[in-house]
């Protein structure tokens, strides 16, 4: 009896182990992420989350910008054409596809094949990627810290729906603004 409890408690440890921990590139969040990582086929959302609020809640009616990035290492581009919560009154894609300061309100976000969204020729990011989505008028308070359930609608892939973290009030979580610039000018 003693030699078999000697064989069990090791493999018993090993299956909460292997159970506790998460594939970053299906559902949870890695050591190196801030937000929620999701993906179905060659199509990823990395690090997906709420911006902080200002006063470690966003109330009924406030707004937010949910921060993300998405790849694509299939052979075939894709097209997110919606994001939508059953927790805000509208959610709207914003892009600033010419690099230029602004992030238009679009109806979709095309999402290269073996890449990501395109930025235009000559230009490099700096910083957070240029696009995002604006979750307009909460219907329920939403903490720092706690989550709220998304769906991105792809055009190929489908929908993936994924709990996306409101951020934390840490001042070591503070998000770096996004920025383009033109090749060649960066600092060494």
């Amino acid at each position: 009896m003693k030699s078999r409890v000697r064989t069990l408690v090791p493999a018993v440890v090993a299956a909460l182990v292997l159970a506790g921990c998460s594939d970053p590139g299906q559902h949870g969040q890695g050591a190196d992420t801030m937000g929620t990582n999701a993906g179905d086929g060659p199509v990823r959302l990395l690090n997906v989350y709420v911006e902080r609020p200002d006063d470690g809640r966003y109330s009924p009616g406030e707004n937010a910008r949910v921060l993300f990035t998405v790849s694509n290492t299939g052979d075939q581009d894709d097209t997110l054409t919606g994001v939508t919560s059953p927790v805000v009154r509208a959610v709207s894609l914003r892009w600033d596809q010419y690099c230029d300061g602004t992030a238009e309100q679009v109806p979709e976000i095309p999402v290269q094949a073996k890449a990501s969204v395109p930025i235009p020729p000559g230009r490099v990011l700096t910083g957070h990627l240029p696009y995002y989505v604006d979750a307009t008028g909460f219907t329920t308070e939403a903490l720092a810290g706690t989550t709220i359930p998304m769906t991105f609608t792809f055009s190929r892939t489908g929908p993936i729906s994924l709990d996306v973290k409101v951020q934390p009030r840490e001042p070591v979580d503070a998000i770096p603004h996004y920025a383009c610039i033109a090749m060649g000018s960066q600092k060494q």
